[in-house]
């Protein structure tokens, strides 16, 4: 047997077949013997069949026996390729099994790989857009730094640790510090400025309310001067004194 399976292996060679699964090895080699041994069958019954042709007398029977063993053989031989082909396909189908769930995989990996990239431009976006993004801060105009020293509170002046913080952590901290007092000066002068409002509120009030009482005033003068003017006639045509009666 292993001289047939070496017959075998070296007709798959002759043939340029290169198996890539050890069963396709088996496989070949069992082609091969069961090749091999239908060729002896066929070459003993042929040798046979010539020896019935040239002689009467021969006994049909002594070239079974001779050709049993062969198809004793043979036929394990078959068994054994519908054994090994059997097998080949549960593997084959175990491979395509594999091989779809590589696959799922695979798609599944790309996929995520996918989402990957897209959050990655989607964060390069937001890098870049923040990056060249210009607040409203930088067009206020802010309170001298020498003078938010001179007239903020000490909360507001105090700096980061020198040992904790950067340079730029604490330039941005000072920054943080002077829009605080920014707001806070405005917000003071913000009350302020409506409080003078109120308080201009009133006085226009109180302007109107005298105003008010002057224009009667002056009604009621205007309205007794016209009233007077007959009694003012009157005194201008007279020249002379009026007698004074005397008991």
């Amino acid at each position: 047997m292993s001289q047939q399976g070496q017959n075998g292996t070296s007709d798959n060679k002759d043939l340029g077949v290169v198996p890539a699964l050890p069963q396709l090895v088996e496989l070949g080699e069992k082609c091969a013997t069961i090749k091999k041994l239908s060729t002896e069958v066929l070459q003993k019954a042929e040798k046979e069949a010539g020896k019935k042709s040239g002689s009467t007398n021969t006994n049909g029977t002594s070239a079974d026996v001779s050709i049993q063993p062969i198809k004793q053989q043979l036929t394990r031989s078959f068994v054994q390729l519908r054994s090994l082909n059997r097998k080949a396909n549960l593997e084959k189908a175990a491979d395509k099994l594999c091989t779809q769930e590589a696959k799922t995989s695979m798609d599944r990996i790309h996929l995520q790989l996918q989402d990957l990239n897209y959050m990655k431009s989607f964060l390069e976006r937001e890098i870049r857009r923040c990056k060249s993004f210009r607040s409203k801060y930088q067009k206020i105009t802010l309170i001298p730094e020498q003078e938010f020293f001179a007239r903020a509170p000490e909360r507001l002046t105090t700096s980061l640790p020198k040992g904790e913080a950067s340079d730029k952590q604490q330039l941005h901290h000072l920054m943080l510090q002077r829009l605080n007092f920014e707001k806070e000066e405005r917000m003071r002068l913000k009350e302020e400025v409506q409080c003078k409002l109120k308080r201009k509120k009133e006085i226009s009030e109180r302007i109107a309310v005298k105003k008010s009482k002057i224009d009667n005033s002056n009604r009621e003068i205007e309205k007794f001067i016209k009233e007077s003017k007959p009694l003012e006639e009157l005194f201008t045509k007279t020249d002379e004194p009026i007698p004074m009666e005397t008991e």
